[in-house]
């Protein structure tokens, strides 16, 4: 009994003599009115952790930033390059438009005189063909005929009078339109029927 409480009492005094520190998640065990020496040591190591630590916050900070930076570029890197392709591919169709245009013409002034049919086919061949590419990068005919006038897809250029049926719907398709993707890049000239 005299021994238990000797160690109780021992156990007592140490509790006494050191205080335990818990900031910045780290306990460190400092004596209370010990050595002046060590206790500046002890308080020179707080501050340098509490520096490193700050450091190393500002230093992931900064990686965050920089990281969210370099997504932001490469994003808008990849969205410079679609639209540069999109308003390339645009202007290539475009002025391949009229060339389309005129191959359909020939196609039928060839028809019409009694061309030699080995002529016709080859030339309905190639146009097939040239239109078979655009149609893969993304070109598309509008459809007018007998459809209802919308002015976002057609260009009225004339007017026709018709069954009341028939009001403002296309009579006539004088030159094709076309989609190139989901954009209008040229509209259809039609001929309207009007009351």
């Amino acid at each position: 009994m005299k021994q238990k409480g000797k160690v109780e009492k021992a156990s007592a005094e140490a509790a006494e003599e050191l205080h335990i520190d818990k900031t910045m998640g780290v306990e460190v065990e400092t004596p209370v009115g010990g050595n002046s020496e060590e206790d500046t040591e002890v308080l020179q190591l707080k501050k340098q952790l509490e520096e490193k630590t700050q450091q190393v916050d500002e230093n992931y900070n900064r990686l965050l930033r920089m990281q969210a930076e370099f997504d932001n570029f490469r994003k808008r890197t990849i969205k410079e390059k679609e639209e540069l392709y999109v308003l390339s591919l645009e202007k290539v169709v475009t002025e391949l438009l009229p060339i389309v245009d005129n191959m359909e013409r020939a196609i039928a002034a060839f028809k019409k005189n009694g061309l030699e049919n080995s002529y016709v086919d080859g030339v309905d061949m190639i146009q097939k063909q040239l239109f078979a590419v655009l149609e893969k990068n993304g070109l598309k005919e509008i459809e007018a005929l007998g459809m209802e006038f919308d002015p976002n897809l057609h260009h009225a250029v004339m007017q026709v009078e018709g069954s009341c049926e028939e009001v403002n719907k296309v009579k006539e398709v004088l030159q094709k339109g076309y989609f190139l993707g989901s954009k209008v890049i040229r509209p259809a000239m039609v001929q309207v029927v009007s009351n």
